[in-house]
């Protein structure tokens, strides 16, 4: 048995032990249908309680499961509360915490299903908790999207191509560098996405947040992503930057004429234009 099963193993026994624990069940990597856990793979779990604050204030019941040497809580996606607790040999554990009373709405939520989707295991159930069957679940589905928010999005873009460009000019490179590979990366993920999606058709899955890019992603999109990331140095930071660029537009207008939108050209060849220029003269 490895230290993430003995773990598990541990916190299934306290949560048996607690009565204010009512339910447990084991989401993500651990218990997903695809991409299986290995062995730095965190546990991720639902824990339904009657005290919710205790359990996301408190670090006293953590000591019964193991020594834990790090932990914060933070949001999830949903907008749970989720305790995070780094345990001995670096193993993660995340705790969404949820009272009894919400539970059900959280699992039969859109995120909820979709999570459940992907695979689940009931650990501890001493509540009469409704639990929808897999083969009842409605796969995650894709959506195309609208035309105003393909535009928006464009021009997002690049605005921000542009944006960056002015922190590069003026040296504030922390500010031009966070842009271009968090900001602006998001939105050439979000093109990425529907560019695969157009490809491979709806139900080609594209996880979320660029997880697994490498297994799902066209080979010129990896290789133009190895460019696109730029070290702390201005130089460095506008080559790269015309390198996402290039891509975004690529991505973009085979997006556009696959759903027939028009293209935001005149905002593509302005921000071009004047990055080019100013990138030329400057660095």
């Amino acid at each position: 048995m490895n230290t993430n099963q003995l773990l598990l193993e541990a916190i299934i026994s306290y949560a048996k032990e607690t009565k204010d624990i009512c339910a447990l069940i084991l989401i993500g990597s651990q218990a997903r249908i695809e991409k299986h856990a290995d062995e730095y793979s965190d546990i991720d779990l639902i824990m339904i309680t009657e005290n919710p604050g205790y359990f996301i204030l408190s670090d006293e019941w953590l000591s019964h499961i193991g020594t834990p040497h790090i932990s914060f809580t933070e949001p999830t996606i949903a907008g749970e509360q989720e305790r995070r607790v780094l345990f001995d040999n670096a193993s993660d554990v995340d705790f969404v915490i949820v009272s009894q009373e919400h539970a059900q709405n959280v699992i039969q939520s859109k995120n909820g299903l979709e999570i459940l989707n992907k695979g689940y295991k009931i650990l501890v159930n001493k509540i009469n908790l409704i639990i929808p069957s897999l083969t009842n679940l409605a796969a995650p589905g894709y959506s195309a999207p609208s035309e105003n928010t393909f535009r928006n999005v464009v021009n997002d873009f690049w605005y921000h191509a542009v944006w960056t460009t002015k922190k590069l000019l003026r040296k504030e490179f922390w500010s031009a560098k966070f842009c271009m590979d968090s900001y602006m990366k998001q939105k050439l993920l979000w093109m990425i996405e529907i560019y695969e999606h157009i490809r491979h058709g709806e139900s080609y899955n594209t996880w979320y947040g660029g997880r697994f890019i490498d297994s799902w992603a066209e080979q010129d999109i990896k290789d133009h992503l190895c460019r696109a990331f730029a070290h702390y140095d201005a130089a460095d930071m506008g080559t790269s930057l015309i390198e996402t660029m290039n891509l975004f537009r690529k991505l973009a207008v085979e997006v556009s004429s696959a759903y027939k939108f028009e293209y935001p050209l005149h905002a593509d060849e302005y921000s071009t234009n004047w990055v080019h220029k100013k990138l030329t003269d400057k660095l």
